[in-house]
């Protein structure tokens, strides 16, 4: 096999409204110093059922680097930047970031064959869209973050892809964005076409937190994170073709769009804080996982978590509202109506900057 090959693979399939993922896990190989070459095991994986739409970042493959731990990623090559570009990405602050039913967070939601299909179209025709045009299922009722920006994002389990889109109305015909893009199920989640609704190119679906993960207790993926500025060039796994950065923080190199945070604490440490438990397992996916960047004009750094449009817009209960707010409220890591993304009692120093090697979108 060669060097840096992952030998796994999964199979997504739908039985009776829940995501079944089916998973074989065995070995990495990695190149080491010297060329010689040593096999890291990946944690075991299972078969496993999870309701629809609550849990959906395991669609993609499970060789996406959003899905591959830190330690096989360092194995592979990846680099621990200065610390001097971490203590400069952390000097941004910790930004109170909303999680009402008005937020700028990004709904995604899940549809079946007995959803309504409407054509997802693209206003800019300036900007590449490969998902224009592309009929797709969404659920009634389904509508955009109430935000300027208007993403939303629609895992459509009949064409086994999540389409995601910007500046978008949803219509009795169509979902009417300015641009987006698609990502099939079993691929990485990532693009390089300049397309998809996220800066960096990342599926939402691949790195959101979700409330069912919160409540299960585990995320198995890396995240995101948004900040006030990144610097140029962009970095492999974010989209090199999306135009450079908006939001610009003046200098040259990192902190970059594609530089992962890793969070620096044992699983004793996190277990001994006073965060809540949810909390707790964002952090154990910070020290796993990391979190990659991906957008910019935020005050500050925050962590992109699932909207509670994703419920509440298709009348269901939204446990965002009834267990993990005040959760996060008790614990001190919210207000009600915001949280602090689970860095609030975190430094840099906490933190390193972690730059992985080009490989496949």
């Amino acid at each position: 096999m060669e060097a840096g090959k992952r030998t796994e693979g999964s199979r997504i399939v739908t039985k009776g409204g829940s995501l079944v993922l089916l998973a074989l896990a065995t070995s990495v190989t990695v190149c080491c110093s010297g060329g010689s070459a040593a096999s890291v095991t990946p944690p075991p994986q299972s078969t496993v059922i999870f309701p629809l739409p609550w849990v959906y970042s395991q669609i993609f493959s499970s060789a996406s680097p959003f899905h591959t731990t830190v330690a096989i990623l360092k194995a592979n090559g990846a680099v621990t930047l200065p610390q001097a570009a971490m203590n400069s990405l952390w000097s941004q602050g910790v930004s109170n970031q909303g999680l009402s039913v008005t937020s700028y967070m990004y709904p995604v939601y899940v549809s079946s064959d007995a959803d309504p299909v409407k054509t997802f179209t693209c206003g800019n025709q300036s900007a590449a869209c490969d998902a224009n045009n592309l009929k797709i299922h969404i659920p009634s009722g389904a509508v955009p973050e109430p935000q300027a920006d208007a993403h939303i994002a629609v895992i459509d389990t009949t064409q086994n892809l999540e389409v995601d889109g910007w500046a978008c109305t949803v219509n009795a015909t169509t979902v009417a964005c300015q641009w987006g893009g698609e990502h099939a199920f079993g691929g990485t989640g990532l693009e390089d076409v300049g397309s998809t609704s996220v800066k960096a190119g990342y599926a939402a679906g691949l790195f959101e937190i979700t409330a069912q993960e919160l409540l299960n207790g585990q995320i198995d993926h890396a995240l995101g994170v948004n900040t006030n500025c990144l610097n140029d060039p962009t970095v492999y796994p974010a989209d090199q073709d999306a135009g450079g950065t908006d939001e610009s923080c003046g200098g040259n190199g990192p902190p970059s769009y594609g530089d992962m945070i890793h969070l620096l604490w044992t699983p004793a440490q996190i277990a001994a804080s006073p965060y809540s438990a949810e909390c707790k397992t964002v952090l154990t996916a910070l020290a796993t996982y990391g979190a990659y960047t991906y957008d910019t004009g935020n005050y500050g750094l925050a962590l992109l978590t699932q909207h509670q449009l994703s419920y509440t817009a298709i009348g269901q209960t939204s446990p965002w509202a009834t267990t993990i707010i005040p959760d996060l409220v008790a614990a001190g890591d919210g207000d009600g109506t915001a949280w602090h993304s689970c860095l609030n009692r975190l430094s840099a120093s906490d933190f390193e900057l972690i730059q992985i090697p080009s490989g496949s979108y």
